[in-house]
């Protein structure tokens, strides 16, 4: 049961990529791991670095936003820190966008959440 969760987890992931690669985003990172964190998808839109969360449903129990919780949040933008100043992006601009996929149906949220940490 727990590798049918991890395959669809991936597949929802291939399917929210190429959604974004389709929009004229450059894909910089997948399933990027930072103390405490890790960021599903890493990439630029523009001059805009966006990290992305894919949340996948496949059962209608709710929406996949709603498990990008408060304390998700955080630990995003910890990670989101990390790579920033890692790759000499501090200062520049970031985006959270949230992609939920239900079934056939999938959801860009562009601008999910806030940055929650301190200043980049």
């Amino acid at each position: 049961m727990k590798e049918d969760a991890y395959l669809q987890g991936r597949l929802g992931e291939l399917r929210a990529e190429q959604h974004v690669v389709a929009l004229g985003y450059e894909i910089l990172e997948h399933n990027a791991v930072f103390p405490g964190a890790e960021i599903d998808l890493i990439a630029r839109d523009g001059e805009c670095t966006v990290f992305i969360e894919v949340k996948m449903r496949t059962k209608g129990l709710g929406h996949g936003r709603e498990a990008v919780t408060p304390a998700k949040q955080k630990r995003i933008c910890r990670g989101a820190l990390c790579y920033m100043a890692e790759n000499g992006l501090l200062g520049k601009q970031a985006r959270f966008d949230v992609i939920e996929i239900q079934g056939e149906r999938l959801t860009h949220i562009r601008d999910a959440f806030p940055y929650c940490g301190p200043a980049f």
